[in-house]
């Protein structure tokens, strides 16, 4: 079980008791430790947070218009946002330059070509260095993901393997040619030995740069903040990548222990593509991870979607009728919102629907576009009216089987139901933070807590 998953349910545990008393609170705390420590959250920070809600639990006023059982819900899940790293931090908008530290498979480099796409799409020239010059082929992958960037910069210097004088030599090249900003790419270890720490710091008083941000991968629990010291003291951390942060049960701990150093957490990596970059809102992950959704996240998606696609700005895949037809129109377009699965959790449908029906890869979205050529305008406006012969004509014509349309009917269906929900919302109200709340708790299910 994850970490959202081991919240959800101390949130949920709480839910069904009917009186809030000393013993119910220490049945909650008890909960709310296994869910941490679980996720690999340090014992001190497990017990401070115990201590700080059964203290509150009882003897702070209640709010008007709650209960104590509501408001000590509130108080633990602001208490958790604040463990996970407080409100939203403000990224930089116009970095003159970022270096990127942080050992062997931590996704620096990946990392580099994603916070370029972030940039880029802000309007900035962005230039990368690639100064890894200890990892075999690292230039090669850094060259590659850039060539997936129209318009991104990129300086390498194969010959040179001393990684201060790559960046000397790289950062008024990539001045000439418009570079606003400039990100460097940096070598990493197995462990922060000696070496590194020399090789970073010659980058460091090379480069000068403006950040210097700690890539981490979210599985690396406790090690997380024995990195971030580390690092911080060689070369003065100002700012965190968190990836690998998709699926791991250990995101907490990673989390809680760069808030344990102060290092403020500016995106997390929630996949693999070059967009699946997401600036850090710990309340809007915390929601995510325990199944509420993140409507507003989705939105903002789908807005990218339109401006990079060119669908018309009233046309709306999450709102408009969404027939077969309108899937083969926006298909696209609708796979940069991410796997159905990411939709589904962003919805707050994750834990609802079969994990089957959710998995569908880049090659089975090429088959079901095969399938959709084969059918007839009518048949994609009116995806009902395909019965069973028409069905083994469209398998014919496409080269599947019976089995994969009857597949793409029944990932239709669910598609359809999910987007449906979307029908009837005022885009306007996602703007007021009451009208985002009366609309999170339409696509959650039922349940009996609530949280601010």
């Amino acid at each position: 079980m994850g970490f959202g998953e081991n919240l959800r349910k101390a949130f949920d545990a709480f839910s069904n008791l009917r009186v809030v008393d000393k013993e119910s609170v220490k049945a909650l705390v008890k909960e709310l430790q296994r869910a941490l420590i679980s996720a690999d959250v340090d014992i001190e920070t497990v017990l401070s947070l115990s201590k700080q809600l059964e203290a509150a639990a009882l003897s702070e006023t209640i709010p008007m218009g709650m209960n104590r059982k509501e408001h000590l819900i509130a108080l633990t899940y602001d208490a958790l946002v604040d463990l996970l790293g407080g409100k939203e931090n403000k990224i930089p908008e116009k970095p003159a330059s970022i270096l990127l530290v942080g050992l062997f498979g931590s996704g620096k480099s990946t990392s580099c070509a994603k916070l370029a796409h972030y940039y880029m799409k802000r309007g900035l020239r962005v230039g990368i260095i690639a100064a890894d010059t200890f990892r075999p082929a690292a230039i090669d992958q850094l060259e590659q993901l850039t060539k997936k960037l129209p318009g991104v910069l990129f300086y390498s210097n194969r010959n040179q393997k001393e990684a201060s004088m790559v960046v000397k030599e790289g950062v008024p090249f990539l001045q000439k040619q418009g570079a606003h900003t400039i990100i460097v790419d940096s070598a990493g270890r197995s462990a922060l030995d000696p070496e590194l720490v020399d090789e970073v710091k010659r980058i460091h008083a090379q480069l000068k740069p403006e950040h210097v941000w700690l890539v981490l991968g979210g599985d690396v629990g406790q090690q997380a903040k024995k990195q971030a010291k580390a690092f911080h003291e060689s070369v003065g951390v100002n700012g965190v990548i968190l990836t690998r942060m998709d699926g791991s049960a250990k995101g907490g701990g990673a989390l809680s222990a760069c808030r344990a150093t102060n290092s403020p957490v500016y995106f997390i990596g929630m996949g693999e593509k070059i967009q699946d970059l997401e600036a850090f809102d710990a309340q809007r992950y915390l929601s995510r991870v325990m199944g509420y959704g993140d409507l507003k996240g989705l939105l903002e998606k789908v807005e990218e979607l339109k401006s990079e696609s060119g669908m018309d700005e009233n046309e709306n895949p999450l709102i408009d009728n969404f027939t077969l037809q309108t899937f083969y129109n926006q298909l696209a377009a609708a796979r940069k919102l991410g796997p159905l699965s990411k939709v589904a959790e962003m919805l707050g449908m994750g834990m609802q629907i079969p994990k089957d029906q959710l998995d569908v890869g880049e090659e089975k979205l090429d088959k079901y576009k095969a399938m959709m050529d084969s059918m007839t305008k009518h048949e994609k406006n009116e995806p009902e009216t395909i019965s069973s012969s028409r069905i083994i004509r469209v398998a014919k014509g496409s080269g599947t089987s019976e089995t994969d349309v009857r597949e793409l009917l029944k990932h239709y269906r669910q598609l359809k139901k999910m987007m449906g929900q979307f029908k009837h919302v005022d885009e306007d109200a996602l703007k007021n933070p009451k009208g985002m709340q009366k609309l999170m708790k339409k696509f959650q299910k039922p349940k009996k807590i609530k949280l601010r």
